[in-house]
């Protein structure tokens, strides 16, 4: 951390505000570029990883759907006020 600290002052960066104007837009297009690309990347691999479980909640909703009272007979289930509200 220190020599993180270092390289910022020997950069003469110091605080947000004594940025111009200049650099503070290059900042947010930077930042909004490296975001974009974590995006491209890390979104299908969640997608990927969380496919099982979106499967399994659109599964329950079908089932919840043509058999509401037997879904909220399941204690686990009966808890989620939204579920069993009928």
């Amino acid at each position: 951390m220190e020599q993180i600290n270092e390289l910022l002052t020997r950069a003469n960066l110091g605080t947000w505000d004594s940025w111009s104007m200049q650099y503070r837009v290059l900042a947010v297009v930077i930042g909004l570029l490296l975001a974009y690309w974590a995006l491209q990347v890390l979104l299908p691999v969640v997608l990927r990883v969380l496919r099982p479980f979106i499967f399994l909640a659109i599964i329950l909703a079908a089932v919840w759907a043509l058999f509401p009272t037997e879904v909220c007979s399941v204690e686990m289930l009966s808890k989620i006020p939204k579920i069993c509200a009928r």
